[in-house]
């Protein structure tokens, strides 16, 4: 069994997890449930990787601004989109202490599994609200305390220093920063349940000294193929939405500022 066939066969069922989830929705344009993403839009993400919510926004005709601290995944995405897309798209390399975009720049403002890995979240928080207008709608996502502290024992500590996860976040936690920050939770969400026990087994049989993304044990293997048949049966939809709620590997808050007004 080679690393490849493992890192392809978690990364298309974790893809279809999130999709049956409602994200990156084509046919009705919606990023997440219930924020669509339309022609013109100014939609900025902060800390961005790879970029594949940005890349959804850009194919709805938004103007797209995406910022990381790897240099070149930027400057990949910002030519990759750039060749695709008629509308704005720029990149920028920053550590984001402060984010170089003007204050009340967009309609949308994502910052996805980033907050646990800064020195001060409410800091870095007040930043991504302020590059937010006044009516802008704010996609925020964390590792879920539940799957974070099943792994504390398991995985090796640097796991839990910088620059990996040095806050961890109960759903109590999540929701009070985002208080603290201006913002007004409209939907609270837990997802990707299936990542979370595919970390557990992975740092469960990763060999010591073993690079993690290098890490290949059968039982990841046959726990990602288990996941996909269970999706493919008729109660999968039910079963994926106890687990998300159970064990969940991420929790996400949908939130507008404080007095916004709610079209």
């Amino acid at each position: 069994m080679s690393s490849e066939d493992i890192n392809t066969i978690s990364t298309r069922v974790g893809l279809r997890d999130r999709l049956m989830a409602g994200w990156c929705n084509g046919e009705t344009g919606e990023l997440v449930p219930g924020v669509k993403v339309n022609p013109g839009m100014k939609v900025v993400d902060i800390g961005c990787g790879d970029g594949g919510y940005i890349t959804f926004c850009s194919r709805q005709g938004a103007d797209v601004t995406f910022i990381d601290i790897q240099e070149q995944k930027v400057k990949a995405l910002e030519e990759r989109l750039s060749a695709e897309s008629s509308a704005k798209v720029e990149g920028i390399v920053s550590e984001c202490n402060p984010i170089p975009i003007a204050d009340g720049y967009a309609d949308l403002v994502m910052s996805t599994e980033v907050l646990e890995h800064v020195r001060e979240p409410k800091a870095f928080l007040d930043e991504i609200v302020r590059v937010g207008s006044k009516d802008a709608t704010y996609v925020l996502t964390v590792p879920d305390a539940r799957a974070e502290n099943m792994i504390l024992d398991i995985a090796p500590p640097i796991n839990f220093q910088e620059p990996n996860h040095i806050n961890i976040f109960s759903s109590d936690d999540f929701e009070a920063l985002a208080d603290s920050c201006g913002l007004e939770v409209v939907r609270h969400e837990y997802l990707a349940g299936f990542w979370a026990i595919f970390y557990l087994l992975k740092w469960a049989t990763c060999e010591p000294g073993e690079v993690l993304n290098q890490a290949v044990h059968p039982a990841t293997y046959h726990w990602s193929r288990a996941w996909e048949e269970m999706l493919d049966h008729p109660n999968g939809n039910k079963v994926r939405e106890a687990l998300n709620l159970t064990l969940p590997r991420c929790q996400v808050i949908v939130a507008r500022r404080k007095g916004a007004n709610v079209s």
